[in-house]
């Protein structure tokens, strides 16, 4: 948690980066209250409409199986961004920028993602659900962990350990 650098009172919301060089030279952390005094604007969260054409754009990737789609030389309509200043910036300046350039936007996620689909957030062996835990054997091993250290029969309370750990990630019975 960053305090913003102009009043040094309230939570910073918003980051403003210099950038020189493709290099970050320096940043400003500012509040809410100080960004609009400044005259910088806080992101919106995107409409229904952003999303509809982000979805829209994904289902286009698994059916555009064709070549490589011609440059735009058109602005967008709704901010003036040219693909020249896409190319430079890297980023859209409104949601009608995905509609405008569709055609130059598929390649482009094909080469960086190298799908034409989405897998989800989580790759498919982290995401495969885990066997349900025993608590009470759980207990009995945690328990039987103790004794061997208070005893100090430290082989038999490594052995219980492991299997202590193994049982807690799901990943076998514990005896």
């Amino acid at each position: 948690m960053q305090y913003c650098t102009a009043c040094q009172k309230a939570i910073a919301e918003v980051v403003i980066m210099d950038l020189s060089g493709g290099a970050v030279s320096g940043s400003q952390h500012l509040c809410k209250t100080c960004a609009e005094q400044l005259g910088v604007g806080l992101p919106k969260p995107p409409d229904k409409h952003t999303a509809h054409v982000l979805e829209e754009l994904l289902q286009g990737m698994q059916q555009s199986r064709s070549g490589p789609a011609k440059p735009r030389r058109e602005a967008c309509p709704g901010c003036g961004l040219a693909p020249a200043d896409f190319r430079s910036k890297g980023r859209f300046g409104c949601p009608r920028c995905y509609e405008t350039f569709r055609g130059e936007l598929l390649p482009l996620l094909q080469r960086i993602h190298e799908a034409q689909t989405h897998c989800g957030r989580l790759p498919g062996r982290l995401a495969a659900p885990t066997a349900p835990r025993d608590d009470r054997a759980l207990a009995e091993l945690r328990r039987k962990l103790e004794d061997a250290v208070r005893g100090e029969r430290y082989e038999e309370a490594a052995r219980l350990r492991d299997q202590l750990r193994t049982a807690e990630r799901g990943e076998g019975a514990a005896p």
